[in-house]
């Protein structure tokens, strides 16, 4: 199997894709259900929010003194999306994958 990691405009561009390539609605972490060849399908974030977050380069300080690195939500809409070994990343989504690959993905499948 291979994880392949999806990114789009926004959740109406991510969804209109997605149901191209047979998956249907709703759109949040998915093992059932979809296409042959899918084995699972997760919008990023700890609410399926789509959300990634990186850091700003900038450092914030916590009421306790605890400096810590300012994170900004990155433009877009994350999907990661779980292959079968020897299925192709359907056309309709071919122009989404994020290339290269993240060496630091925000989240991978466990």
């Amino acid at each position: 199997m291979r994880d392949v990691f999806l990114k789009f405009e926004d959740h109406a561009e991510a969804l209109a894709a997605l149901n191209a390539a047979g998956v249907m609605e709703p759109l949040g972490y998915r093992d059932t259900g979809l296409p042959t060849g899918m084995l699972a399908l997760k919008p990023v974030g700890a609410a399926c929010d789509g959300l990634v977050y990186a850091p700003t380069g900038e450092t914030v300080t916590d009421g306790d003194g605890i400096a810590y690195p300012e994170m900004a939500a990155v433009a877009g809409y994350h999907v990661n999306l779980r292959l079968a070994d020897g299925v192709a990343l359907p056309a309709e989504l071919a122009a989404f994958q994020v290339a290269p690959e993240p060496a630091t993905p925000a989240e991978r499948f466990a």
